[in-house]
């Protein structure tokens, strides 16, 4: 029955105050936003409405200040040094957190064109040509393995176009997921030898910065541009969140589910996740050494165990954990993660969970270097028996790697643990799909880089160990009891 006007209610709160829609500049500007410049500072464009724009910025506590909220000034919209926007805005908000600065602007007599800007800067991008010189082209050996995976790819594409594509329209969505399932597992043997010839390749040049610059630019040009069609690929690439790693992509590897509109994009994405597999093993290998813990040390009456997951994302190794643990074992568990959408989805998850009388959860949407600092607000994670993270640590730099292990392993109680997960630089790995296909920049470890994390801790017990498929190692620092 369709509503009189009397009864519609219009919205509450602080939506009540009308905002222009706001799009993921990623996602408008195809993967390449123009730069925002407010009067001599540079922000990477985050997201854009017709009044305003947020920015996203990862810059060192250490940096020269930046201009205060409040003050006004020029704003430029840039891209390949041609001008697209100039008007004059306020910076309405500035936040920091987990490494990021977050800057709001809001335009003040001006308002963004929002079809102009992406259609000019569209036609920038095409125009603009790198030249050769900028780039050390990678040797004939990896352009002849960059033709082989694109053949591959292709050979796949082209059935779909020749003998799914006619008929595609007559096909239910479960037809078509089907049709990719059965594409993705023919195809799956043949591209995980890809991965790891591909992980080979790169593994010797990768710490030698303009060679891994060439070969992540030819890589993209060939074999990427092939994948795009595929929605995690894409999600991966373009980094709508701001970041790779957001708890989307996250669960696309939990889930290992067909996604796309066409059998094409179901396909692609499906045989990029059967590469990413290792995150599942990542999960289940921190859920495992996090019950091990506590059934070596469990007395049978009514144990609690206290336990932080730092970049906790989606913390789907809850349910593993209180599977694999007796019911009268507690759990108080503190999630921490930059991204509110990411505790919101985890809370919701862990709400439906049987057991979920066991557990007793608290979210912290903090930055990772408020845990570096003494502050009150760190009293929450004061005697935990185990501190995890799973794939937080690939982002850091040695230095930073070691102080932020020595902080986690200061809040570990006698005989507690910090667990820590980090790619390898194996071609067991995923060094080739995540940093050249899909320009997901980590740090990717040796098992001696994984101990160096733990090197200003010489009390502890170290060890290292793999997940079953050798993507992962695990840095397991381990407080001597009292």
């Amino acid at each position: 029955m369709s509503k009189t006007y009397e009864d519609l209610s219009g919205a509450a709160g602080k939506a009540r105050f009308f905002r222009p829609s706001r799009f993921e500049a990623s996602e408008i500007f195809g993967g390449n936003p123009p730069r925002l410049v407010f009067e001599d500072e540079t922000y990477d464009l985050h997201n854009i409405s017709a009044r305003g724009a947020g920015c996203l910025n990862r810059r060192p506590t250490d940096d020269e200040p930046a201009k205060a909220p409040g003050e006004h000034g020029l704003l430029r919209l840039t891209q390949h040094g041609r001008e697209l926007f100039l008007g004059t805005a306020r910076k309405a908000r500035a936040d920091s957190g987990s490494g990021i600065v977050t800057t709001g602007f809001e335009l003040e007599s001006n308002r963004f064109d929002l079809d102009w800007l992406i259609r000019e800067n569209a036609s920038i991008l095409a125009r603009e040509a790198r030249t050769p010189v900028e780039l050390l082209e990678p040797p004939i050996a990896y352009k002849t393995f960059c033709a082989d995976a694109a053949a591959f790819l292709g050979s796949y594409l082209l059935r779909v176009q020749k003998f799914v594509g006619p008929i595609e329209g007559r096909l239910s969505e479960a037809e078509r997921n089907d049709i990719a399932r059965d594409l993705a597992a023919s195809a799956e043997t043949g591209w995980l030898d890809l991965v790891q010839e591909g992980n080979a390749l790169v593994g010797d040049i990768h710490n030698e910065k303009q060679r891994r610059i060439g070969y992540k630019s030819y890589t993209e040009r060939t074999v990427t541009q092939m994948l795009l069609a595929g929605p995690g690929w894409a999600r991966c690439y373009f980094k709508p969140a701001g970041y790779p790693g957001d708890y989307k992509i996250m669960n696309y590897g939990y889930e290992q589910k067909p996604e796309g509109a066409g059998v094409a994009e179901k396909f692609l994405h499906l045989l990029g996740m059967s590469a990413s597999r290792a995150i599942i093993t990542r999960m289940e290998m921190v859920a495992s050494l996090v019950c091990d813990y506590a059934n070596d040390r469990r007395s049978g009456n009514g144990d609690e165990f206290t336990i932080t997951s730092v970049g906790s994302g989606p913390a789907r190794e809850m349910e593993d954990i209180l599977s694999g643990t007796p019911d009268d074992v507690r759990w108080r568990m503190n999630l921490v993660d930059q991204e509110p959408a990411a505790l919101d989805y985890a809370f919701e998850r862990i709400a439906t969970m049987p057991d979920r009388d066991r557990l007793n959860v608290t979210g912290l949407n903090i930055s990772f270097r408020e845990m570096l600092r003494p502050s009150p607000d760190n009293a929450a994670f004061m005697n935990n028996d185990i501190i995890y993270s799973s794939g937080f640590v690939d982002y850091l730099n040695p230095l930073l790697a070691q102080r932020f292990i020595k902080r986690l392993y200061d809040f570990v109680k006698p005989g507690g643990q910090v667990i820590v997960g980090n790619v390898n630089n194996l071609s067991t790995g995923m060094i080739w799909p995540l940093e050249y296909i899909t320009d997901w920049t980590l740090y990717f470890r040796n098992e001696e880089e994984m101990k160096a994390m733990a090197r200003e801790i010489p009390d502890a017990k170290v060890s290292v160990i793999s997940d079953p498929m050798e993507a992962v190692y695990f840095l397991v620092v381990e407080k001597p009891a009292s």
